[in-house]
C-alpha cells in the first residue's frame, strides 16, 4: 500500500506540473548540525518571537513545542508575494504523544515579515475519541472565528505529509494530509473579513497556550505535544512547493520529492 501511495503521488505531481507555471520560493531539508535552529542555519532562519528555548535541529529535523514556555518562534523569510497570488507550503510533520488529549495549538504557518500577522495556521487538535487531528485557520481565531479540522483522526508518532495553501483573493486557506495530488481530499477554512496579506515567510511556533476558539465544537485538552517538521518547500503552485526539496532523510515523502525533482 505504501508503494502504491508513493506511485500515485508521483503521477499526480508529474501530471500537475505539466499544466502549471511554477515558482519554487525556497526548499529546506534542515540538514544542519544539531543545535538551535537560528544558530546553526547560517542565517536562513531568524527568531521573531521569544527569547528562551529555540527550535532545535535534531538529526536533521526541526523539533519544538512541548511544555516549555515561553519558547522561541522562528521564521524563514522570502520576497513578499503579491496579494493576488496563492502561496503553498509542503512539509512532513510528526506529533508526539503528550500522554493526554492535546491542547489546540498552531505550530506552523505562513506569515508576513513581521511578528504578528499569521495566515494558514496549522494546528494539532484533540479528538473526542482519543488521538488528534490537524486543522487549519485562514487567519487569527477568536470566540467567534474558528478552525477547520482535518476529517479523520490521526496517530501520534507517524509522519504525515502536509500541504497548505493561502489564497488572498478568495480569503481561504486549504489543508491536505497525505495527498496524492492537488485534487486529493482537502479541507478549506474561509474568513471573508480577513485582509489580504503579502506572504513573506514560513514560521515555526512553540507554545503551550491553547488557541482561543469558539465553544463548539469543544477542543479540550491538557497535553503539550512535541512536533517535528522536515522536508519543507514553499512555492506558488502545489507541485512546485512539494517537488522542490532534495532531502537528506529517508522517508516516502522525501524519496518521492527526490524523484520528482
Amino acid at each position: 500500500m505504501r508503494k502504491t501511495a508513493i506511485a500515485l503521488l508521483t503521477l499526480g505531481l508529474v501530471a500537475y506540473v505539466g499544466t502549471a507555471s511554477a515558482a519554487n520560493i525556497f526548499t529546506e531539508s534542515f540538514s544542519y548540525p544539531d543545535g538551535g535552529l537560528v544558530a546553526v542555519s547560517g542565517g536562513n532562519w531568524l527568531n521573531f518571537s521569544g527569547a528562551a528555548v529555540d527550535v532545535q535541529v535534531v538529526s536533521g529535523k526541526a523539533v519544538g513545542g512541548g511544555p516549555t514556555n515561553p519558547a522561541n518562534d522562528d521564521h524563514r523569510l522570502f520576497a513578499a508575494q503579491p496579494t493576488d497570488v496563492t502561496t503553498y507550503a509542503c512539509f512532513t510533520a510528526t506529533i508526539s504523544d503528550p500522554g493526554a488529549a492535546p491542547k489546540p495549538i498552531y505550530f506552523a504557518m505562513l506569515k508576513d515579515a513581521g511578528t504578528s500577522i499569521f495566515v494558514s495556521r496549522v494546528y494539532f487538535l484533540p479528538q473526542t475519541g482519543g488521538g488528534f487531528t490537524f486543522g487549519i485557520s485562514h487567519s487569527s481565531t477568536s470566540a467567534t472565528v474558528g478552525v477547520t479540522p482535518w476529517t479523520t483522526p490521526l496517530a501520534y508518532g507517524v509522519p504525515y505529509n502536509i500541504v497548505i495553501s493561502y489564497d488572498p483573493v478568495n480569503k481561504s486557506s486549504t489543508l491536505w494530509v497525505n495527498p496524492a495530488s492537488q485534487a486529493s481530499p482537502s479541507v478549506t477554512d474561509v474568513n471573508a473579513a480577513a485582509a489580504a496579506v503579502g506572504v513573506a515567510g514560513f514560521g515555526l511556533r512553540q507554545s503551550n497556550a491553547a488557541a482561543t476558539l469558539p465553544a463548539s465544537p469543544p477542543y479540550v485538552g491538557t497535553g503539550d505535544p512535541v512536533w517535528t517538521v522536515d522536508d519543507l518547500g514553499v512555492g506558488t503552485t502545489f507541485a512546485d512547493a512539494c517537488g522542490g526539496v532534495t532531502p537528506t532523510h529517508e522517508s516516502s515523502w522525501g524519496r518521492l520529492k527526490t524523484l520528482y525533482r
